[in-house]
């Protein structure tokens, strides 16, 4: 009997220790019973919502639109090169380029209309073709003045619908480009 009694000293509570030890000793025991486990209940553990925290939005990056084939590069940090023929349209390629040496062999077009140049820093200005005396396509577009451009033996590109940037007194509406610089529009007759 002394060693049953050294066990019970050693659990404390007579009815905690019959339960441990699985002893059925006719004890009733109640869930009020704070030394005794209820075995039924499994204890839970609230967790915080696994929720992942806000993803920070890209930051605005100013853009301005500038027509590149099929593509639409971004005027502000990028030109389009057209490579190819320049009179046949389906022999062309078009890419946006960051870097004029990254267009070999073909034409860096930096801008296609006057919102295009109000954008670059250059409002008032029109986008021009510049064509070379006696040329007849166009080796760089840069932002100037209309007479400027006119002047020069250029021709100014344009968006359809925007005729506004053309001479309309000398009967000249915004329309494909044939030769100049195919792939663009311009003021033309």
């Amino acid at each position: 009997m002394r060693r049953a009694w050294v066990i019970v000293a050693s659990c404390g509570f007579v009815a905690a220790c019959a339960q441990i030890l699985g002893i059925d000793d006719g004890i009733p025991r109640t869930s009020d019973d704070a030394s005794v486990l209820d075995a039924s209940t499994p204890e839970t553990t609230t967790l915080p919502d696994a929720t992942p925290p806000p993803v920070d939005a890209p930051p605005d990056v100013p853009t301005s639109p500038l027509a590149c084939g099929t593509n639409t590069c971004n005027a502000l940090v990028q030109g389009c090169c057209r490579t190819g023929d320049p009179v046949d349209a389906a022999a062309q390629s078009f890419a946006c380029v960051t870097d004029a040496a990254a267009c070999t062999g073909g034409l860096v077009v930096t801008c296609d209309n006057a919102t295009t140049c109000a954008a670059l820093g250059h409002p008032g200005d029109v986008c021009c073709a510049n064509v070379p005396d006696g040329g007849a396509y166009a080796t760089k577009t840069t932002c100037v003045a209309a007479a400027a451009c006119t002047a020069a033996g250029g021709a100014i590109l344009c968006t359809p619908g925007d005729d506004e940037v053309c001479d309309v007194d000398a009967g000249q509406s915004c329309l494909p480009s044939v030769q100049t610089i195919v792939g663009w529009d311009l003021c033309k007759t």
